[in-house]
């Protein structure tokens, strides 16, 4: 009230004062008033042109919901009968939930968290030789799987590549062309080491691979008898300190083979990338492990919930994360390793 109070009054005195003083050589004040009678009008022009649009937006939205539903219960009308006999497997099998007494909980949500990120009380025995965490276990098993299945492609896949894709030929194809393209090396004449690619696409596919791989659920057994999830291999700080540091060597190998010395510098000066791609790779995997974690340990949101905010953040995080490397190690890698033109004199 009172803020509204003194504008008023400044109106009327302005009103009053100075209004009928204005001339056509305007002093400084007027011209003052002046511009700023043009921003509030532009102000007004832009806020009523994004109300607009906001409107037509809107309209837009509201049409599109109305098809969309139409079409949904359209689609329901057509199924009805195997729409009835999944919602009847869904409710038996939510009521035996519920019937169903819950497990005794060996942890609290603190200690579920903490281990998360210190790994020092769910830890798995490998092979009786020594205790490691969770996340090498689940390292070790996506390495495997990754090794299986680019052998299997090497022997039964490649061999009979041809001219005309089929439909797996191409979807490989069509994964290496991304990569390459996000590392902007796709279409670079400059980059002659063809390593950058192969760098690109094993550490792309490892991390889009390994995030994923929270999805699955494998358990394993701790070395207190209790069972476990195993989670991404990258949500362990020194899995992702490794490929941080890896991805950075890769650059500065770059540098020393194209540039020498220079490149070498150039790949220097960036000390901070290795501490930057570690903790990003880091905190965006183990912030989606902790909110799942969080949700499953709350009875009230554990039917259902988990399921959507589970796929959600790990397909997010595993899109996002392999972008984000792929591009920062093309983009570091052609300015280390680009040779420097030199200055046009000519007039």
């Amino acid at each position: 009230m009172i803020v509204t109070a003194v504008v008023l009054a400044l109106a009327a005195a302005v009103r009053l004062l100075l209004v009928p003083k204005f001339t056509l050589m305007p002093g400084r004040l007027q011209l003052i008033l002046e511009q700023g009678v043009q921003l509030c009008d532009t102000v007004a022009g832009l806020l009523l042109k994004l109300a607009r649009a906001l409107k037509r937006a809107a309209v837009g939205f509201a049409r599109g919901l109305v098809r969309a539903l139409r079409a949904v219960a359209g689609f329901c009308v057509r199924h009805i009968r195997e729409l009835l006999a999944w919602g009847t497997v869904i409710g038996i099998l939510f009521l035996l939930c519920l019937l169903t007494p819950a497990a005794p909980e060996h942890e609290n949500i603190n200690v579920a968290m903490r281990d998360a990120v210190l790994h020092d009380r769910n830890q798995i025995s490998l092979f009786g030789w020594k205790d490691v965490n969770p996340s090498l276990i689940a390292a070790m098993t996506v390495s495997g799987i990754l090794l299986a299945a680019a052998l299997c492609i090497r022997l039964f896949v490649v061999p009979n590549l041809s001219l005309v894709p089929g439909r797996f030929q191409l979807a490989l194809e069509e994964i290496i062309r991304l990569l390459d393209t996000l590392a902007g090396v796709a279409d670079s004449k400059s980059l002659k080491i063809p390593f950058i690619g192969a760098y690109v696409f094993a550490a792309g596919v490892y991390i889009f691979t390994g995030t994923l791989f929270e999805l699955i659920g494998l358990q394993a057994v701790t070395t207190h008898g209790t069972s476990v999830t195993l989670p991404a291999p990258l949500s362990d700080v020194n899995a992702a300190i490794c490929m941080g540091c890896l991805s950075y060597l890769v650059i500065l190998f770059g540098g020393a083979v194209r540039r020498g010395r220079k490149g070498v510098l150039a790949a220097l000066k960036e000390f901070s990338l290795p501490i930057s791609m570690s903790f990003r790779l880091f905190g965006a995997l183990l912030s989606g492990l902790l909110v799942t974690d969080l949700v499953y340990h709350y009875a009230a949101l554990s039917y259902g919930v988990p399921v959507i905010v589970g796929v959600i953040f790990t397909l997010l995080h595993a899109v996002v994360q392999t972008y984000v490397l792929t591009m920062l190690v093309g983009m570091y890698y052609r300015e280390v390793t680009e040779e420097e033109k030199p200055a046009d004199l000519s007039i």
